[in-house]
């Protein structure tokens, strides 16, 4: 089975789901469906964001022990880090988008 033909089977079924009539029981099947797609996708970014908010809170913790210019100058380097490290996650998926639909 190609990969196309897999995804061609879910958009079917979501259809069909979203085609019928209203119904909270329909909506409900429609939204674990969607959640069995993207909870994949999403995951890895729920896991850097969590590490990235962690590793932040504890150099803040860290330097707010020594002074306020230690901790205002922490805090504009994990700015920094958070910058580098989003563009780090979404230039790849940039990369692959632009090669998958170049002419």
């Amino acid at each position: 089975m190609a990969p196309g033909d897999h995804a061609g089977a879910v958009d079917g079924r979501l259809e069909a789901l979203l085609s019928g009539g209203g119904g909270t029981r329909r909506l409900a099947s429609a939204a674990a469906l969607e959640l069995r797609l993207l909870a994949p996708l999403a995951f890895p970014a729920v896991v850097v964001y969590m590490l990235i908010i962690v590793m932040s809170s504890a150099t803040q913790i860290f330097c707010g022990q020594l002074g306020n210019v230690q901790l205002a100058a922490a805090s504009l380097g994990n700015n920094g880090i958070q910058v580098f490290a989003y563009g780090l996650m979404v230039r790849p998926s940039l990369l692959r988008t632009s090669i998958m639909y170049s002419p």
